[in-house]
């Protein structure tokens, strides 16, 4: 009975065992798909690298739609101002700019201004209290060739109920400068500082930050902020001699409207 139950285990474990190994296999030969799925699944990364970060995508530009282009326009711009760091005058100043972009970022402009300039508070109490005028030059205008570059072209939200368009620029130029020497004449007095304007001129370089707001394809509101520097030559007021040469900087802010053809 005994040989019996051992004989019946053995020929079990014979054959079940043939089973599993068909079994085992099949389960191998099953995953062999999946396997090779996931497999091809895989991302290359190094094949993305290669084809999106190569050497020839490392320039990146912003694509902005403008809704109002400068490229190749004239415009005429005519502005209004005052001078801002003048010690002795105060006034006005009136201007007129002619000038053409090349492309959105660079442009020339031909730009003339006359200054109507009088004594401030300042220079009437120095002439009260000292009998005499300061050795100083008047302001009288300029023409300027100016080279601009516009490097901001942006849009912003007025009160949430309009979009209002500008673009900001930096200008470099040369030029000449009018001025007058102002010395006493021959039957001035303390009372009357009866003078002569001698009108000179001398070549000046300038520099000049501006704004445009647009309103519409051919109409903006520009706003400068113009610096002159120009070595003038001085006189004693009283004796009119001469007391050299110093390089003065005048410097106006302007606003004004510009017509784009």
């Amino acid at each position: 009975m005994k040989r019996q139950f051992i004989f019946l285990i053995a020929i079990g474990l014979l054959w079940s065992m043939p089973g599993n190994a068909q079994s085992k296999s099949a389960k191998v030969e099953e995953k062999k798909p999946e396997a090779a799925a996931a497999e091809s699944d895989k991302l290359d990364i190094q094949k993305l690298e290669q084809k999106y970060w190569s050497a020839k995508d490392d320039d990146f530009s912003v694509i902005q739609n403008r809704s109002f282009a400068k490229e190749k326009r004239w415009y005429l711009s005519m502005n209004y101002g005052a001078p801002f760091n003048d010690p002795n005058s105060v006034g006005n100043v009136l201007g007129l700019n002619v000038g053409y972009f090349f492309n959105e970022r660079w442009g020339l402009e031909l730009n003339y201004n006359r200054a109507s300039y009088k004594d401030n508070d300042t220079v009437e109490f120095f002439k009260t209290r000292h009998g005499t005028m300061p050795d100083a030059n008047r302001y009288a205008g300029a023409t300027s060739l100016m080279a601009y570059w516009v490097p901001i072209y942006a849009k912003m939200s007025f009160v949430d109920k309009k979009i209002i368009y500008f673009d900001m620029g930096f200008g470099l130029g040369l030029g000449n400068t009018s001025y007058y020497q102002q010395k006493c004449n021959s039957t001035c007095s303390t009372s009357t500082f009866d003078s002569v304007d001698v009108n000179k001129s001398a070549f000046h370089y300038s520099v000049n930050v501006f704004q445009q707001f647009f309103i519409s394809n051919r109409w903006a509101v520009r706003v400068d902020f113009m610096n002159r520097w120009t070595n003038e030559d001085r006189l004693n007021f009283r004796t009119a001699e001469s007391i050299g040469s110093k390089m003065i900087n005048d410097t106006a802010l302007q606003i004004g409207l510009t017509f784009w053809k």
